[in-house]
């Protein structure tokens, strides 16, 4: 059976996406500290590398959540700027090999071979297939060989939802911020470390858009989109190549804002 192609937004723009993958069989692998921190860290490199602006993410015991924004233009990424983001993804001395590398094929005349390796490289920015593929393949790699773990970590692909900005972009986030403390591990968002808006003492919410509280949110789906109706429309009419038909109705999700299908709202939970 054909797997259904990626939801996302091809072209040049600007596009919010909320992503969620989990372990295999939901098996808790990232209950310890040191493990999320890790996850953490390979997440923020993988984003920088990628051209991707990470707006929310929480790491749990057996999945995580990013919200992020990606920005397509047709002017590709610079050599400097392909030699930057190399360095936040593998370190400043693989970056420094690179541009010696490249130096010396320039030195021989192989200008084109230069050229191809850096269009390898930009192929994989500002995309969140590429992104995801490339965040989720250190991690299994540092996993595999700090847990000498064998065997298959995640569970299949990784879920997308395309979001409209605003409102629903920060409903999006206060999901997010708020699955530790729906899962009881903490009382407040801002105390949970492994989160984009953990403060050092609990003292503060971070930065929540809108400045409301976090109250009702959407129980984030995959493969979806979410947004104003006229947002959803559009969109489905955009990438109707993506779904089965192109006539996904678009579903008010109670006083939130529209989806497409198999949405819910989860349980209100106090900031």
């Amino acid at each position: 059976m054909a797997r259904t192609a990626r939801v996302k937004k091809t072209g040049s723009g600007t596009a919010y996406y909320h992503l969620m993958s989990r372990t295999n069989d939901r098996r808790f692998l990232f209950d310890k500290g040191s493990v999320k921190t890790q996850l953490v860290n390979a997440l923020r490199r993988a984003a920088a590398f990628s051209g991707v602006e990470i707006d929310a993410y929480v790491a749990m015991d057996n999945h995580f959540h990013v919200v992020c924004k990606v920005v397509r233009t047709d002017e590709p990424v610079p050599e400097a700027e392909l030699l930057r983001r190399v360095a936040a993804l593998k370190g400043d001395r693989v970056a420094e090999e690179l541009a010696s590398h490249w130096q010396e094929l320039r030195g021989i005349g192989m200008e084109s071979v230069v050229a191809e390796a850096q269009d390898r490289l930009r192929a994989r920015m500002n995309d969140i297939s590429e992104f995801m593929k490339t965040f989720k393949e250190m991690f299994n790699a540092w996993y595999k060989r700090d847990r000498k773990y064998t065997g298959t970590i995640w569970s299949g692909r990784f879920t997308s939802t395309l979001v409209e900005g605003g409102r629903y972009r920060a409903t999006c986030m206060r999901y997010v911020y708020l699955n530790p403390v729906r899962a009881g591990m903490v009382a407040r968002a801002a105390n949970y470390a492994w989160s984009w808006i953990a403060t050092p003492d609990g003292s503060s919410m971070g930065t929540v858009p809108d400045g409301r509280l976090m109250r009702r949110v959407a129980q984030i789906g995959g493969g979806k989109i979410f947004g104003s109706e006229a947002f959803v429309v559009e969109m489905v009419f955009a990438l109707g190549d993506r779904f089965r038909s192109r006539h996904v109705p678009a579903r008010a999700v109670g006083d939130i804002g529209f989806a497409t299908h198999g949405w819910r709202l989860a349980k209100e939970v106090a900031s």
